[in-house]
């Protein structure tokens, strides 16, 4: 992700030059800085300038007030709250045990919040949400959406209605502590982190627990979910099928094996739909970029007795 600040919509005019980015960056590191130092209300232009060690007049340039600082602060903070989610919402990280899965977002979000910007942005938004320009509900949805998501790859057979409920509840309980969080000293902040982890994993559990005790279409213990259950489930098509049925014989394919299964097809095709397949959570890449594995996703590896099934 590019977090310059040529991105920002929020200036008065766009820095061309680096000398002209890098005092933006520096006005904008300032601001953060003595916004959490004295409070976005009692911050001045002044005191921002020269915390950057800029003249006034130069922050004007780029800045026509306060707000607009302020503004370009949150829509930064936007851009890398996207960045954070893009990386750790993907099947690999679904396929993950429950508690590594939650101790990373957790963590992460941990890390990212002890900068001056991000806090400063998400406490203010707490306070007056109604200063922001940017954040809004669309974007909460936006977040819950993804996540809940990233639920149902881990059980495919949570609805879209109760993935989202899930996700909200998940995503309503960490903004509530993390607010106390960023308004306590270290200790107690990460005292607070760590009961997050251990309250959402024993939250999600149930639903998406590694012990994959599912109500239906999900594989309990001794069990197998039926081949084309898995088919319909994952709308996968007749070439895919074809995949599927081999990588649960097998444990997994490569793509000269897919050539082998669909001879007619091109390889950029077959390509493709074996992507497909990894970003839907059945398949798992392993090795070189020229001598992938597609490993079955272990959870599927009890599947191997429904393998004659077309």
């Amino acid at each position: 992700m590019n977090t310059s600040s040529s991105n920002t919509t929020s200036l008065r005019r766009q820095p061309k030059q680096k000398r002209s980015q890098q005092r933006v960056e520096r006005i904008l590191e300032a601001a953060a800085e003595v916004f959490a130092s004295v409070g976005y209300e009692a911050a001045t232009t002044h005191a921002i300038a020269a915390r950057a060690g800029t003249a006034i007049g130069s922050l004007y340039q780029f800045f026509p007030d306060k707000l607009a600082i302020f503004h370009a602060l949150e829509e930064r903070h936007m851009e890398q709250v996207r960045a954070i989610h893009a990386k750790l919402m993907t099947p690999q990280m679904a396929q993950q045990p429950l508690e590594s899965m939650v101790q990373q977002i957790v963590e992460t979000f941990a890390v990212y919040f002890e900068h001056p910007g991000p806090k400063v942005v998400y406490i203010q938004y707490c306070v007056a949400p109604e200063m922001f320009k940017y954040f809004d509900e669309t974007f909460n949805q936006s977040l819950i959406q993804e996540f809940a998501t990233q639920l149902r790859l881990r059980n495919p057979t949570l609805s879209k209605e109760k993935s989202e409920l899930l996700a909200e509840v998940c995503l309503q309980c960490y903004n509530s502590l993390l607010l106390v969080a960023l308004r306590s000293h270290y200790t107690h902040r990460q005292q607070l982190y760590e009961e997050m982890r251990e309250l959402l994993v024993a939250y999600l559990r149930p639903y998406v627990g590694d012990e994959v005790l599912h109500d239906e279409g999900q594989p309990r213990d001794g069990e197998s979910l039926p081949y084309d259950v898995l088919c319909e489930q994952y709308q996968l098509s007749q070439r895919q099928c074809q995949a599927l049925m081999f990588a649960i014989a097998q444990g997994g394919l490569t793509i000269q094996n897919f050539e082998e299964i669909c001879p007619e097809t091109s390889r950029r095709t077959l390509q493709r739909e074996l992507r497909e397949m990894v970003e839907k959570g059945l398949l798992r890449p392993e090795g070189k970029t020229n001598r992938l594995f597609y490993r079955l996703n272990p959870l599927w590896n009890k599947l191997a007795t429904s393998s004659d099934k077309t």
